[in-house]
């Protein structure tokens, strides 16, 4: 199936399939309590677990993987990845008001890892890390990791009706060491909400072709984050960030980050920074991000908002450039914002050496806090 073909195909699936329904495109359906999971929360079960993903890989119609009921506990998450699914075909895991959790104490674990999978649904669970401390960097578990394996990466995924509650990262989708150009894509997130957490949705030189729907962000530090990735539709409603982090951070570091649309809704920011920053990094200073689309639906009801849109670039020690030769090409911004006095609206903070274009929405446009200059860019719509 090709990535069109997909996209279209996921978008008309119904909210949500029972058991049974799911079982005929999905192969048999094994209860990992009839593996011996408890589901209470306390003795692990993260042998047990991982003997039903061992017996769903040998199924060659595929499986589902079904949760009843109950609290799977995976036990200390130590920088390691509890459980492991390399290789799958047509599965798909699915709970009933089950959680996922794990306690971390030490570096960066993943509850859930995906590697070199295809056609693969995640559905109805809640992960929980009973160990993240997002005052401490990189300390925590991630719930869903996508990543390649060997020169495969992951097709059609999908993540739906799911919550994520003190996780390092809801979804992150990371490059392996190694060539660009394999990639992982295909995904469909849909209905997922993410609280008390370090990141939401986390896209790290890998993950193209994303459709994002009904994503719903509350105490998240970061709620976006793609770098060098194309092609996502994202729709984010973010809510209550105390933090000093940006909401919705599109960078580019090695490869170029483009085609990126943006629709979000913030509300109840409390710490400075912007709702959006387009930043560079790039290392030998000749990135591109291009062909991104905002859509903003902003009130600063508490008037603590620096920035909504900030544009700026750094070199490869993170020393923040007055100009660069980094390129920002055809971004467009548009929609509907209320801020203070002393907040900026679009601040351009490092002035491209090569202009690049910059359209301002028709709803923009008659925002009284849109600023007369746009160093670096030819304007298009005021």
């Amino acid at each position: 199936m090709n990535r069109r073909r997909f996209l279209s195909a996921v978008a008309a699936l119904a909210p949500a399939t029972s058991v049974a329904a799911a079982a005929s495109r999905f192969g048999d359906t094994l209860d990992v309590k009839k593996f011996g999971a408890f589901g209470n929360g306390k003795l692990p079960d993260l042998r047990q677990i991982r003997e039903a993903i061992r017996v769903a890989a040998e199924k060659p119609g595929g499986a589902t993987i079904f949760f009843p009921p109950g609290d799977y506990f995976l036990g200390a998450a130590d920088d390691a990845v509890l459980l492991n699914a390399a290789r799958l075909r047509n599965v798909r895991f699915v709970g009933e008001r089950a959680t996922l959790s794990c306690r971390s104490v030490n570096g960066s674990s993943t509850m859930l890892q995906l590697e070199g999978c295809q056609n693969i649904v995640v559905e109805g669970l809640t992960f929980r890390d009973h160990g993240l401390k997002r005052d401490v960097n990189w300390l925590g578990a991630a719930a869903v990791r996508l990543a390649n394996l060997d020169a495969m990466g992951c097709r059609e995924i999908e993540v739906r009706h799911c919550t994520f509650d003190s996780v390092l990262t809801a979804v992150v989708c990371r490059r392996t060491e190694g060539n660009l150009r394999i990639r992982s894509r295909d995904i469909r997130l849909t209905d997922l909400s993410v609280r008390r957490s370090y990141y939401g949705f986390s896209f790290q030189d890998n993950g193209d072709d994303v459709l994002g729907r009904g994503l719903r962000c509350q105490d998240v530090k970061r709620s976006y984050f793609p770098f060098g990735t194309t092609n996502h539709d994202i729709e984010l409603d973010t809510s209550d960030n105390a933090t000093g982090f940006t909401d919705v951070l599109i960078k580019c570091y090695h490869g170029d980050t483009s085609r990126i649309r943006v629709k979000v809704r913030c509300r109840g920011k409390r710490g400075g920074d912007a709702i959006v920053a387009l930043d560079h990094q790039h290392e030998q200073g000749r990135g591109t991000i291009r062909q991104i689309d905002l859509q903003l639906d902003v009130d600063d009801v508490d008037c603590r908002l620096e920035t909504v849109v900030l544009i700026r670039s750094f070199d490869r020690n993170a020393k923040h450039e007055r100009r660069t030769t980094n390129r920002w090409e055809d971004i467009a911004v548009d929609g509907d914002v209320k801020i203070c006095g002393d907040t900026k609206l679009i601040d351009i903070a490092t002035v491209g050496a090569a202009a690049g274009v910059l359209r301002i929405g028709s709803r923009l446009a008659k925002n009284p806090r849109l600023p007369r200059d746009f160093p670096g860019f030819r304007v298009i719509g005021i």
